[in-house]
């Protein structure tokens, strides 16, 4: 707009001055006229011409900053869907715990689990796109853990979080810590929902079997790991 006012400005300017400068009758008069007229016009048209030069540069670079910006959120997704699926699965999960509860056992220590359930926003229900929200989340997730801690996918928006040498108050700080990560992660538009379950030994539960079940009754019904893992722990 600031262009086209100065080139529509700069035309009325010249057409002002045609009449004014071609009816001198002094010679001398009229060639400093014709001069400065000329001048003017040639100026105006180096000025219009560099301005929308300008603006086709800023336009270009706009074209390339957002390619750079699309390219880039591309690179974040798929960084945040190799992250969720190099996390390891609910098989493993499993054996760490029972090793982990017989280290606390032997050592007289305690030992929390943490169960978050995470619902992405049927907005972004798209596989693509609700697991890169799910991999965000799992970042989150992992930013707040310590070196000895551990995550895993239990399934689908299910992680799991073994924290050796926990107890049951120091889980509840830990589960205040990844509430906040995973807000900034869920950003204004909540991209998911989530919800922290803390389980601690020996506060809230005597043995391994004890803590797992604990953990499969916070997984979803039709969950395939809960439903082997519930027979198997009921045969028992």
């Amino acid at each position: 707009f600031a262009c086209l006012a100065i080139i529509v400005l700069a035309s009325g300017v010249a057409l002002f001055m045609y009449p004014v400068v071609f009816s001198q009758t002094a010679p001398a008069h009229a060639r400093i006229m014709t001069v400065g007229f000329f001048g003017f016009c040639v100026l105006s048209i180096l000025l219009a011409v560099y301005l929308i030069e300008r603006q086709a540069i800023i336009r270009r670079l706009r074209q390339q900053i957002g390619e750079e910006r699309r390219r880039s959120s591309k690179v974040l997704n798929q960084a945040s869907v190799d992250l969720l699926e190099t996390l390891a699965n609910f098989s493993l999960f499993q054996d760490q715990l029972l090793m982990e509860y017989r280290r606390a056992a032997a050592g007289k220590q305690s030992l929390s689990v943490l169960v978050i359930t995470t619902r992405v926003d049927e907005a972004l229900s798209e596989p693509s796109i609700s697991l890169s929200v799910l991999g965000d989340a799992a970042k989150a997730i992992s930013r707040k853990l310590r070196e000895q801690d551990s995550i895993y996918i239990l399934t689908h928006g299910h992680f799991g979080v073994i924290l050796p040498g926990v107890d049951a108050l120091a889980a509840q700080r830990v589960s205040a810590r990844l509430v906040e990560g995973l807000t900034d992660a869920a950003g204004a538009s909540n991209r998911f929902s989530f919800k922290v379950n803390a389980i601690s030994y020996p506060e809230q539960t005597s043995s391994a079997h004890d803590l797992e079940l604990a953990v499969t009754q916070l997984l979803p019904e039709n969950s395939f790991n809960k439903t082997i893992t519930r027979d198997v722990l009921t045969s028992k």
